[in-house]
């Protein structure tokens, strides 16, 4: 198990998408969302499609860059190359735009 200290740096370490001044603002929201649920009660796992599809795809809209179309989906795949996020059935999953 991660132990908080080893979770900060973690975090603070996080891999970011960045091309010339624009960042990515998916991974940390969704961060943002996954703790603030966790502290609230939530268990440990979320379930992506019941759990965090729809609020993250709203905190992207009202947060993130004007575009015609966010994906939540990709950095819910991809924070396990940093190191502390964990997914589970991922044998069942096929990550695309869109969908997971």
């Amino acid at each position: 198990m991660t132990t908080s200290k080893t979770l900060q740096v973690a975090i603070s370490n996080l891999t970011i998408w960045r091309k010339g001044d624009q960042r990515a603002p998916h991974k940390p929201l969704l961060l943002l969302y996954v703790l603030s649920e966790y502290k609230k009660g939530h268990g440990r796992f979320f379930d992506y499609g019941n759990e965090i599809h729809q609020p993250l795809l709203d905190l992207l809209t009202c947060f993130g860059p004007k575009r015609r179309e966010h994906y939540p989906t990709m950095p819910f795949w991809r924070l396990q190359g940093d190191g502390f996020w964990e997914l589970q059935n991922t044998e069942y999953c096929t990550p695309q735009k869109g969908t997971l």
